[in-house]
């Protein structure tokens, strides 16, 4: 008699990079509050276990629903309806799940392994590298208008990457539209553990009394932005910086997939990582950083995709389990009379 049945369901690749770096921070929590002779609390876990219930709940329910192990799907009609925007949910959940990557290090969590901010090493490596501490010097060609333009830049970064991701899924191959997908996940992956291994809060904060010039001008929507920006990241996102990162790898999905589309974006991207330093927000090295981390990512990403783009995962269920889920074809019936002669 069959006591368990088989399930196999893909796993994105996408979908795998975000339980990794989930499943790394919890691990992290573990450890570290350990060794400072503190338990875990609720409030570590508040954002990881939901995400990565999300990510599995996504696709055991994507299994279910589309019949994947031969079976019918449950009430095809309502299926044939639904299908269409279920997609949608599921190619563009990434971005949901890059927030609460970035989110579950909100308060002290980037505090874990290294718990000191490293503010003061990367000015020490500005100033080698630079002679310079940049965002200073940039002091001499604060303008309003400017300003206003950098701000304008600076959150162009929100807009920039739902812009070349709208354009592969509508005008590009399904696969093209993944693959930036990817590509975003593991510069996303890389960048915030590099919060966690050189944590900072960045130039704004640790030179605050050395600007005489300040950014905040006449124009008050631009100094609500500030307030709003302040408000909605979190405390160390510095090195590297991921304003540059993602920006880059966006861009470069671009220039594959349209060099009109990369040409429109340039004058906005440029601006985009000079305001990062101009609003005082990273230092030189966080630039640079960005710079080597993007391309980097890139290669890496587009490998994995060609390699690993769907991984399939097997889970063993008791019979009596599988018995009641949709989708999971189920061992033949064998009557009385075949039992008595298996049996002898």
């Amino acid at each position: 008699m069959t006591s368990s049945q088989r399930l196999t369901f893909p796993v994105r690749l996408e979908d795998l990079v975000a339980l990794t770096f989930f499943l790394i921070t919890l691990l992290l929590r573990i450890v570290f509050r350990g060794l400072e002779g503190q338990s875990i609390n609720p409030a570590d876990a508040l954002i990881i276990v939901p995400s990565v219930a999300l990510l599995l709940a996504k696709e055991m329910v994507h299994y279910f629903m589309a019949g994947k192990a031969g079976a019918a799907a449950p009430t095809e009609g309502a299926w044939d309806f639904i299908r269409p925007f279920w997609e949608i949910i599921r190619d563009w959940f990434p971005f949901l799940i890059i927030l609460l990557m970035y989110y579950s290090l909100w308060g002290d969590a980037t505090l874990l392994v290294v718990t000191h901010d490293r503010d003061q090493a990367l000015m020490a490596i500005d100033q080698r590298l630079f002679g310079c501490q940049a965002s200073l010097v940039l002091q001499r060609i604060v303008t309003p208008w400017l300003t206003a333009w950098m701000v304008c830049a600076y959150w162009f970064h929100i807009v920039n990457i739902p812009l070349v991701a709208c354009f592969l899924y509508i005008w590009r191959p399904r696969e093209r539209f993944r693959e930036m997908m990817s590509g975003l996940m593991v510069v996303s992956f890389f960048g915030l553990l590099g919060y966690l291994l050189v944590p900072a809060i960045g130039p704004m904060f640790t030179m605050r009394n050395q600007y005489t010039v300040p950014l905040y001008q006449s124009l008050s929507m631009f100094n609500r932005d500030f307030d709003f920006t302040d408000f909605a990241r979190i405390r160390r996102d510095v090195f590297p910086s991921l304003h540059v990162g993602i920006s880059f790898v966006v861009w470069l999905y671009a220039y594959r997939n349209s060099k009109k589309l990369f040409w429109f974006l340039a004058p906005l991207i440029l601006s985009l990582w000079f305001s990062t330093v101009y609003l005082r927000y990273h230092y030189m090295i966080d630039v640079v950083a960005g710079f080597i981390l993007a391309p980097l990512c890139f290669l890496l990403a587009n490998w994995l995709f060609r390699r690993f783009g769907e991984i399939k995962v097997s889970l063993t269920l008791p019979a009596t389990w599988a018995k009641h889920l949709p989708g999971i074809p189920q061992p033949p019936e064998v009557d009385g009379a075949q039992k008595v002669e298996d049996g002898q």
